[in-house]
């Protein structure tokens, strides 16, 4: 697990289900081999709730301002239909650096890691950053 209990920022559980499998398949223009295991970035369904609740609510993020930066999966395990993911969110970091050409940028980096819910095996661990660049002269960034 990575950071501490204290670093915690959202936890949720999430039924994995073959139509929405299927769904997201098919939304990749992807042919499925085993319509019973998701393919490997299927977490972005199971996270979007929390995702937006992440950048509006939490960090408090201006989305006129702010960029995906980065996104990262480190897989442990497949995901198949009838799992529930118990879903543990972290902040990772959350820094302020000087961008190349003025002004500041907020960078943060959070990591969702995703257990089976039932055995508690971890399935896998999603990283994303975002960059949210400063207005210049807002010192409230």
């Amino acid at each position: 697990m990575t950071g501490s209990d204290d670093s915690i920022i959202g936890e949720w559980r999430f039924h994995v289900e073959a139509g929405k499998i299927a769904e997201f398949a098919r939304a990749l223009g992807t042919d499925l081999k085993d319509p019973m295991i998701a393919l490997p970035t299927f977490t972005v369904v199971a996270a979007a709730d929390f995702v937006e609740r992440l950048v509006t609510v939490i960090l408090k993020l201006d989305r006129k301002r702010t960029l995906h930066g980065e996104q990262g999966y480190e897989y442990i395990a497949p995901i198949r239909a009838g799992m529930t993911l118990a879903c543990k969110a972290r902040i990772l970091s959350d820094r302020m650096k000087s961008g190349r050409h003025g002004g500041r940028m907020r960078i943060v980096t959070v990591a969702i890691d995703y257990s089976d819910d039932a055995t508690g095996a971890m399935l896998l661990r999603e990283t994303m950053t975002a960059i949210e660049k400063e207005i210049s002269g807002d010192p409230s960034i």
